[in-house]
């Protein structure tokens, strides 16, 4: 099973993170996040990532959801990257629950999960729109 790290500016990861247990249950294995606060230097919230990376891989390798691209931890998780490390940006709820249940039988199609965090983002205003 492939280890799954959380990565976001702030608390936004950890909201993810506690969010999904309401879904998945308390006891998620290897699954963790890591939040960049105001006061972490990139190399050490690069450390932090690195080290976060290593803790939910038990072999299978991780994957690392980040908040956006671009930014410090979309930076230093893609310095991460190998053939064991995949990163994902733009992380959403759908997406990271849909790992989580694709994990329990060891599918991973990254090309599906993106695709589930984007047909998650829609214009509810717009859809209603042209249903009248």
């Amino acid at each position: 099973m492939k280890g799954i790290v959380l990565a976001s500016h702030g608390q936004l990861c950890e909201g993810m993170y506690q969010t999904t247990k309401l879904f998945m249950g308390e006891d998620i294995p290897q699954y963790t996040y890591v939040p960049l606060m105001a006061t972490d230097s990139a190399e050490d919230y690069g450390e932090k990532l690195a080290k976060a990376v290593e803790e939910v891989d038990s072999g299978d390798g991780a994957v690392v959801f980040v908040d956006l691209m671009g930014g410090t931890p979309y930076n230093r998780a893609c310095m991460l990257i190998s053939d064991k490390v995949e990163v994902i940006a733009g992380m959403n709820l759908s997406m990271v629950l849909e790992l989580l249940g694709n994990r329990l039988s060891d599918t991973y199609d990254f090309t599906a999960l993106v695709q589930t965090g984007k047909d998650g983002v829609l214009d509810v205003n717009q859809m209603f729109a042209e249903m009248e």
